[in-house]
């Protein structure tokens, strides 16, 4: 990077577990990136035990005006769908405070593998995703929940190309500038991610190989080493290749260690390869 770089991170905060922020943070972190955390919840653990969630997004506010008077400017905000009414208006006006020209907003998922988790896409999800699009200059979607989003019959891979494209139309109709889409595949042995620009139409794949089953915090990792890619200028097609195998390169070697990957993803031993490949560590 010819200079350095600020990024805001909005989220949740697992005691334990490699997922939402702390496996966002110290991605973005590696690679050189000032980040800044404001979180909206914090829990024990991950999972579907939401009675054990401790609401903090009525803080993101006092984080705004400190940081407002620090004189903060974030080159990317990376945010996570709220839980609540009450968090996506506290939310909301975070993203307005720090909207600049040139900077990018990008709206997030921790799934990847496309077959939708225990946290998936609801109803009541689905209209406050409804409400964060238009704010959103990128947003990332695991398949399932772009397909329950956009109204198309929810379905799992193997996918088309026409249905993937049509998916990444609907999220763009919805507000956002461009989409991807996490969880694609054609074949048993390729799954990845595709993209689309509304500004251009330009579409774009991106894949590695696959490996099946639940990951918790892929898509944290993947919409991570993404961000990362952009505020190193990459394109979106190369920035998103570039997640594609570093997400896929953590599955592997979680996999390959005999974790079960419940507690998250064994990246930090990814992380010199990621760093390499943007150009941080010189041959």
């Amino acid at each position: 990077m010819s200079d350095n770089k600020r990024a805001a991170l909005i989220g949740s905060v697992c005691g334990t577990g490699k997922c939402s922020l702390t496996a966002a943070l110290p991605v973005l972190a590696a690679a050189g990136i000032e980040v800044c955390v404001a979180p909206m919840a914090a829990a024990s653990s991950p999972g579907p035990a939401k009675e054990k969630r401790i609401d903090l997004g009525g803080g993101l506010p006092s984080y705004a005006d400190q940081w407002k008077k620090l004189g903060y400017s974030f080159d990317a905000v990376l945010f996570e769908l709220p839980e609540n009414a009450k968090e996506a208006d506290a939310l909301a006006s975070f993203l307005h405070a720090f909207r600049e020209k040139d900077n990018l907003i990008l709206f997030g998922s921790s799934s990847w593998n496309g077959n939708g988790g225990k946290d998936g896409m609801t109803r009541e999800r689905a209209k406050l995703a409804e409400q964060f699009c238009p704010l959103a200059d990128l947003v990332i979607l695991p398949a399932c929940d772009a397909a329950f989003l956009t109204g198309e019959r929810e379905r799992v891979g193997p996918w088309n190309r026409r249905t993937v494209e049509d998916l990444l139309r609907g999220i763009c109709s919805l507000g956002a500038k461009s989409a991807v889409m996490t969880g694609v595949w054609f074949s048993q042995d390729l799954m990845g991610a595709a993209a689309y620009t509304a500004e251009n139409g330009s579409v774009s794949y991106a894949f590695s190989h696959r490996i099946a089953g639940e990951w918790l915090g892929a898509g944290d990792l993947f919409c991570a080493s993404l961000l990362a890619g952009h505020l190193y200028g990459m394109h979106l097609s190369a920035a998103m290749q570039l997640a594609v195998d570093f997400t896929a390169d953590c599955i592997r070697r979680t996999r390959e260690s005999g974790d079960d990957g419940k507690f998250g993803l064994k990246f930090e031993a990814c992380l010199p390869k990621l760093v390499n490949q943007l150009g941080t560590v010189k041959p």
